[in-house]
C-alpha cells in the first residue's frame, strides 16, 4: 500500500484509493496494545500495564503517545522464555511490566528490563 502512495489501509484491492476508515486504526492499536502490551492501568492513564505478547516474534519496538510524553517499549527475546530491553515512561507515570508470570515495577524515565 505504501508503494501505491497510500497513507492509510485501503478498503479494497487495486484499483483503490486511500480512504481513512476507522477500522484502519485497528492494526496500530493492536500492535501497541497486544504485541507491545501497552494498556492503561489507572483512570486517565496515570499508570500503565505493559504485558507484551510476542508470539513467535524475536523482538518488538514501539512508542505510544501519552499526555505527559511518550511510552516506549524496546524488547528482545532471550532464549526460550526470557526477555530483555528498555522501557521508558513519561514524567508522572508509573506502571508494571509483566512477563511469564513475573512482575517488575516501573517508574517514570528509562529503565532496563531483564527477565
Amino acid at each position: 500500500m505504501v508503494a501505491n502512495g497510500l497513507t492509510t489501509f485501503a478498503e479494497n484491492p487495486d484499483p483503490t484509493r486511500s480512504d481513512c476508515h476507522a477500522w484502519s486504526a485497528s492494526p496500530i492499536y493492536d500492535f501497541l496494545a497486544t504485541l507491545c502490551g501497552i494498556t492503561p492501568a489507572a483512570p486517565g492513564f496515570r499508570a500503565v500495564s505493559i504485558r507484551p505478547a510476542l508470539g513467535a516474534l524475536k523482538e518488538v519496538h514501539g512508542s505510544m503517545p501519552h499526555p505527559n510524553g511518550v511510552i516506549s517499549v524496546d524488547l528482545v527475546r532471550k532464549g526460550k522464555d526470557g526477555v530483555s530491553g528498555a522501557i521508558e515512561l513519561p514524567p508522572g507515570v508509573s506502571g508494571i511490566f509483566y512477563w511469564n508470570g513475573q512482575e517488575k515495577a516501573l517508574r517514570p524515565g528509562k529503565q532496563a528490563v531483564e527477565m
